[in-house]
């Protein structure tokens, strides 16, 4: 081996050594951008008790432990009461989730049905308040709302109490709210 080369070796070595993560760093930085979980068509169970079980089903859905973040494409979700029926049903390309809040930023035609009250809700993007069981839409995001089968409202500012189906806009674009 020349001297040349044996050199070269040693410089490189101190260099990948010096270019290294710590194991420390290293973990934290696969904590943050690799997922705990990864899992693929699959059907996730929100039952925190309160209410009746809400079923989600994802073509994809990513756990984050570190940041307690889930993130999910192409995802529809229903809950049914105690017969059995349906009486929320939605889906949206994407949701990022808190875990421990559950709060929840529904991206991309999203759409969140309440069947027995025959409300339907339209969006490009809607926040999920879960504490306080509200739907809200941000900035200047307009959303579509139909009620009664046939009745539509187009505007901003949306917020929904969705125990009660109370709905109000900061501004209404399109269509006639009643009182």
């Amino acid at each position: 081996m020349s001297k040349k080369y044996l050199l070269g070796m040693v410089l490189a070595s101190f260099l990948f050594a010096a270019c290294s993560l710590s194991p420390e760093q290293a973990a934290l930085v696969r904590s943050v951008e690799l997922p705990d979980l990864a899992l693929t068509n699959a059907t996730y169970v929100l039952d925190r008790g309160e209410d009746h079980p809400l079923y989600i089903v994802a073509g994809y859905i990513a756990l984050f432990d570190q940041t307690h973040k889930a993130l999910a494409t192409s995802v529809t979700f229903t809950q049914r009461d105690d017969q059995g029926s349906v009486v929320l049903q939605g889906s949206a390309d994407e949701a990022t989730v808190d875990l421990q809040s559950y709060d929840a930023q529904l991206r991309g035609s999203v759409t969140v049905e309440k069947i027995d009250q025959q409300l339907l809700i339209e969006a490009q993007e809607l926040q999920w308040v879960h504490e306080q069981q509200l739907l809200l839409s941000e900035g200047r995001e307009e959303v579509l709302i139909t009620y009664e089968g046939n009745k539509r409202v187009r505007g901003t500012g949306l917020s929904v109490e969705l125990a009660t189906s109370n709905v109000t806009f900061e501004q209404v674009l399109e269509g006639v709210v009643l009182p």
